[in-house]
């Protein structure tokens, strides 16, 4: 850990990438791209007879061949996780796009888990929750947040299984200078000790794997829905709204259903105070034992006339 750590402040400080993480050989990239995220653009490419995803970061230009910081710190944080509910890291291209360096994954042709369930249906729910939670639990067992868990960084891998992505903002959660400090962030998940710190006596902007579980509670309205939470507010009147102590509505109608333990569940990861909501194993555990009780699982299951 603390290696890893010296890695990425050294890396990040002076600009530099460890040559290890560079690959060649990707080829038959897409001319345009086939998604457009918030920080990149994604295109899809060959690497030794697989398809990959090549992500190109908008926001980054090189410049005397060093690259920025927020690419580093990325690019750093992700290759050095391995676990079957992460998208694995492949390297770095420079090839490709003149004077703008991209990561490599393996392609998720299922694409998000929202496209997944628009597509195949809404029975694996419960199943993809327990998947992301458990990427995420190992994330904080490696004192990492991840700071930006929405469903659409959330990837479905040929197996079927959910896997994380996107970690341009994850942080180090065991000391204090490793905390961003810019509020950052997807505005309809984040927990209301973000949009303003010192009134939950906080000094600045933190994220902290609470706001994670502030965040993953929010992904479970997403998916039940297919949509983001207070879809029918613009982002200020979300703020006000979560500040006030609301929240989005419990999914009704929806098929499948919310059960009552995992509503239960929800409420208590996005709870108003950050000292009150459960840390990831409490979540992990309570879903697993959700999952294993008949009533819970039936409700899931397709309603039919």
């Amino acid at each position: 850990m603390k290696a890893r750590k010296l890695l990425l402040k050294l890396s990040t400080s002076c600009y530099k990438l460890p040559q290890k993480l560079f690959i060649q050989g990707v080829r038959h990239v897409t001319q345009h791209a086939v998604f457009a995220g918030g920080f990149g653009d994604v295109f899809r490419g060959v690497y030794e007879q697989q398809k990959v995803a090549v992500k190109r970061m908008r926001i980054f230009q090189r410049e005397c061949d060093v690259p920025n910081q927020k690419f580093c710190k990325e690019a750093l944080t992700w290759q050095g996780l391995s676990h079957p509910h992460i998208v694995p890291f492949l390297g770095i291209v420079e090839e490709e796009f003149p004077d703008v360096l991209c990561m490599v994954s393996p392609w998720m042709q299922h694409g998000t888990v929202l496209m997944y369930l628009n597509s195949y249906g809404r029975q694996n729910v419960n199943k993809f929750l327990h998947e992301i939670v458990q990427g995420l639990g190992y994330l904080h067992s490696r004192y990492i947040v991840h700071g930006d868990l929405r469903g659409a960084n959330v990837l479905i891998n040929d197996a079927g299984a959910a896997c994380l992505s996107d970690f341009g903002l994850t942080v180090f959660n065991d000391t204090p200078a490793t905390h961003s400090s810019r509020c950052e962030g997807a505005v309809r998940w984040m927990a209301p000790e973000l949009y303003s710190p010192q009134q939950f006596g906080l000094e600045r902007f933190l994220l902290t794997p609470e706001s994670d579980i502030y965040a993953f509670a929010c992904v479970c309205i997403e998916l039940f829905t297919g949509n983001p939470p207070f879809i029918e507010l613009r982002d200020p009147a979300v703020i006000l709204r979560v500040m006030g102590g609301q929240r989005p509505a419990r999914p009704m109608g929806s098929d499948p259903s919310m059960c009552d333990g995992l509503w239960s569940l929800v409420q208590a990861c996005w709870a108003h105070d950050l000292a009150l909501r459960p840390r990831v194993q409490e979540v992990a555990a309570t879903i697993w034992a959700l999952l294993n009780v008949v009533s819970f699982s039936l409700c899931f299951l397709p309603l039919h006339s």
